[in-house]
C-alpha cells in the first residue's frame, strides 16, 4: 500500500469525472484505517451527491510543500455519527502534483506589482496596478501595463476574494503583446518563486471554489 500523507479532518477536494456531478466538490478526511480511508459525502445544494460501490473518484490534498492526488474506488456508502460518508480504498500510488499541472482557472482579480532589480536586497519601487488573467497554485498571467522583460521578478500583491490579500515574488517566464485601447498591453506568464505555503493553499482552494462555481453555472 502507498504511504498517503493525510490527516484526519483534512481538508481534499473530491473529483468526479462524469455525470451532472462531474467536477471538484470539497471533502474532508474522517478517519484511515490501514486498507481504507473514509471522507465525508461530498454535497451539492446540502445534499449528499449520490455516489455508490466501486465508483472511481480522484481526490487531491495540499500539504506543506506539494500537492498529492491519486484515484480510487468507493467501497460503500454509510451513514457515521447522522454524517454520510463514502469508504474507499487506500490507493496503491499517489501522485506527487508538480507547479507546472495545479489547475489553472481564467479569472480577473486585482493585483499590483512592483520590479525588483535584486531579489535579495532591492524591494521594488514605482508600483503598477493591473489585473489577472488566470490563476493557479503555481503562477499567474497578467495584464502588464508596461514591457517587461523575461526572467524579471516581480513583487507582488493579489487579493483573493474572501481570503485576504496575498504577497508573493514571481519571476516573469513568457511575454505576449496585443493591443488594448489605443496602446499595447502585455500578458504577461509568472511563476511564483517564494510564496508561503499557506498562501499558496488559500490560491488552491480559491482556484477549486471558483471553478466549481463556474461549472454550476455552465460557464465550464
Amino acid at each position: 500500500m502507498a504511504k498517503v500523507k493525510l490527516k484526519i479532518n483534512q481538508k481534499v477536494e473530491i473529483q468526479l469525472q462524469n455525470g451532472s456531478y462531474a467536477g471538484s466538490h470539497p471533502s474532508r478526511v474522517e478517519e484511515i484505517f490501514p486498507d481504507k480511508i473514509i471522507f465525508a459525502a461530498p454535497l451539492k445544494r446540502g445534499m449528499a451527491i449520490p455516489l455508490k460501490k466501486g465508483d472511481v473518484i480522484t481526490v487531491h490534498y495540499w500539504g506543506q510543500t506539494a500537492g498529492y492526488s491519486f484515484t480510487t474506488k468507493i467501497l460503500e456508502t454509510k451513514l457515521q455519527r447522522l454524517l454520510p460518508v463514502i469508504v474507499a480504498a487506500k490507493p496503491e500510488k499517489v501522485t506527487r502534483i508538480q507547479r507546472r499541472n495545479f489547475l489553472r482557472i481564467p479569472v480577473a482579480l486585482r493585483l499590483t506589482f512592483s520590479i525588483l532589480e535584486d531579489l535579495e536586497h532591492n524591494s521594488g519601487s514605482e508600483i503598477f496596478h493591473t489585473e489577472t488573467v488566470d490563476l493557479s497554485g503555481g503562477g499567474v498571467m497578467i495584464k502588464s501595463p508596461v514591457k517587461l522583460l523575461r526572467d524579471q521578478c516581480l513583487e507582488i500583491e493579489l487579493t483573493l476574494p474572501r481570503k485576504g490579500t496575498i504577497n508573493v515574488t514571481g519571476k516573469v517566464v513568457r511575454i505576449q503583446e496585443t493591443k488594448g485601447k489605443g496602446k499595447p498591453i502585455y500578458l504577461v506568464g509568472i511563476d511564483f518563486l517564494v510564496i508561503k505555503e499557506s498562501d499558496r493553499d488559500k490560491i488552491v482552494a480559491f482556484v477549486f471554489e471558483y471553478e466549481r462555481k463556474m461549472r454550476k453555472k455552465g460557464l465550464i
